[in-house]
């Protein structure tokens, strides 16, 4: 199915269910799967840089409270710390997806340049009979 004025390729579920996919034209722009992840990135630093201060309202509120007979600040406490390991967790993941994306392009440019070198390889093998 193409794609609406582009002549790209689309894949529909109903393609790979019924298998019309076995010789079916699959684009990938390497080019703009590095931008994703240079955007996957920037999110990714950007992320880690807000944590660094999103939490200090909470310490503020353990400070103020603690030792006064209250439970609730320690609770806090125990609740911030878990959500910003859990938060700085997900902005690591998401630098490392930034470097799987950008494996991904290198390893597409590199089946591209090797498809390309085969291909010539036959044309002057062909050219040579």
């Amino acid at each position: 199915m193409k794609g609406p004025g582009d002549g790209r390729t689309m894949i529909v579920d109903s393609q790979f269910i019924s298998g019309e996919l076995s010789m079916a034209d699959i684009d990938i722009d390497a080019v703009r799967v590095r931008a994703a992840a240079d955007d996957t990135e920037s999110l990714s630093q950007q992320t880690m840089k807000r944590l660094s201060h999103s939490l200090d309202t909470s310490d503020e509120v353990y400070g103020a409270h603690y030792g006064n007979g209250w439970e609730s600040p320690v609770h806090l406490k125990v609740c911030a710390e878990k959500w910003e390991e859990h938060m700085v967790s997900l902005a690591r993941r998401m630098g490392e997806l930034s470097q799987k994306l950008r494996e991904s392009a290198d390893g597409y440019d590199r089946a591209d340049a090797e498809a390309e070198s085969r291909l010539r390889a036959g044309l002057n093998d062909l050219g040579r009979a």
